[in-house]
């Protein structure tokens, strides 16, 4: 495959509901507004996401 993207890094780029979110991290919808806020998209007036790479990230410590 010559893309610049494989597999994985599609699939981390796709945009999931923050109830998903919030199943996928095991933290609460409202835990992940308040501590994660930056990470949330906003889709339309009501929905919002993340993307699946920053969700499976979020208990990740990041590199310095």
């Amino acid at each position: 495959m010559d893309s610049k993207f494989n597999q994985t890094d599609i699939t981390h780029q796709r945009i999931v509901s923050l109830r998903e979110a919030a199943e996928l991290s095991s933290l609460s919808v409202d835990t992940l507004q308040r501590r994660h806020s930056d990470k949330i998209l906003k889709l339309s007036v009501r929905r919002r996401g993340m993307r699946l790479g920053d969700v499976l990230g979020l208990g990740q410590p990041s590199a310095a």
